[in-house]
């Protein structure tokens, strides 16, 4: 899901034609859809992993890849969770908390991706200038890949406190300058969250991808081993 990556691991524009996507605009999301998708049934993660639900209660799950509601035009997760690394867990719910005091709530649209399903997305768009290449050894682990796959990244958003998703620069996934972390909006609202979200995210120990404003990843991630561990 992370379309052109940068190092391997991110969405990013090139001058190419690019696959057809739902329309790059902002857009204020109705505040009843996030939740949706979420399987709430209790699921002890794998050990190493949390459930950001039990880190940031108040989050706004949409949880676009278990739903038909992304860039493939179908579900590719079986189940909707949000499973993170705890030491990921534990420094987003620092930004939240920085969120929360300016009067925001976090959206979370991906958590952790098993590597498998890196490589179905690979199997659709086999292009590493929109999917990030998976590669595996000869037991069958996972050795190349998204930094999702390391539970170590999320792509997100903000909605205020009702829960109501605010009008941010793009949607989830959208392809284009819009969606570059330099592009200046001409909505002084959205330049305002943009900027709140942004050093939540990096006080917090997190960095930034030019190309998708809604991607990070923990500093340092590169050296976390991948995960093809099934959502369940």
């Amino acid at each position: 899901m992370r379309l052109l990556l940068l190092a391997g691991l991110c969405a990013c524009s090139s001058g190419k034609a690019r696959p057809a996507t739902r329309d790059a605009g902002p857009a204020k999301l109705d505040a009843a859809r996030p939740d949706a998708a979420r399987d709430d049934t209790p699921r002890a993660p794998p050990d190493g992993l949390v459930d950001v639900v039990t880190v940031i209660p108040d989050a706004v799950f949409d949880l676009r890849y278990a739903t038909a509601n992304n860039f493939t035009g179908a579900a590719v997760y079986d189940v909707a969770r949000c499973w993170l690394r705890a030491e990921v867990a534990e420094r987003l719910a620092q930004a939240a908390a920085a969120l929360r005091d300016a009067g925001y709530r976090l959206v979370l649209w991906d958590c952790y991706r098993p590597a498998s399903v890196q490589q179905l997305l690979w199997a659709r768009v086999p292009d590493p200038a929109y999917v990030a290449e998976p590669a595996f050894d000869a037991d069958g682990r996972p050795v190349r890949g998204s930094v999702h796959s390391r539970a170590a990244a999320v792509d997100l958003s903000v909605a205020d406190l009702d829960g109501t998703i605010e009008l941010m620069p793009t949607d989830h996934d959208a392809f284009g300058a819009a969606a570059h972390r330099d592009h200046v909006s001409d909505d002084p609202a959205v330049r305002a969250r943009m900027r709140l979200l942004d050093d939540a995210m990096t006080g917090a120990g997190f960095e930034g991808l030019p190309t998708e404003w809604w991607h990070y990843g923990l500093r340092g991630a590169a050296s976390l081993p991948l995960l093809d561990v099934p959502l369940e």
